[in-house]
């Protein structure tokens, strides 16, 4: 996998992401089921997850953009 498929990869996952947490219906792209979203708050790890653990975005609420921390963003391919 070279760098743009990665950060296309990244990107995905995170409309993914995006869309579920905002409360859209957002399906597996796996399975098909629909996905299962834990907020922050729920007792549980926040993320979007399948119901037949197919698929899951674990989300981490204290780090920064994971393409921002890798060097694929904008501004740090700028610099």
């Amino acid at each position: 996998m070279d760098k743009n498929e990665f950060l296309r990869e990244i990107k995905l996952l995170q409309q993914i992401s995006d869309r579920a947490m905002a409360g859209e219906e957002v399906y597996c792209p796996k399975c098909g089921e629909l996905l299962i979203v834990n907020q922050l708050g729920s007792g549980k790890h926040p993320g979007v997850f399948c119901p037949n653990k197919d698929f899951k975005i674990m989300i981490d609420y204290k780090k920064n953009n994971v393409t921002e921390n890798l060097g694929l963003d904008k501004r740090s391919n700028q610099q």
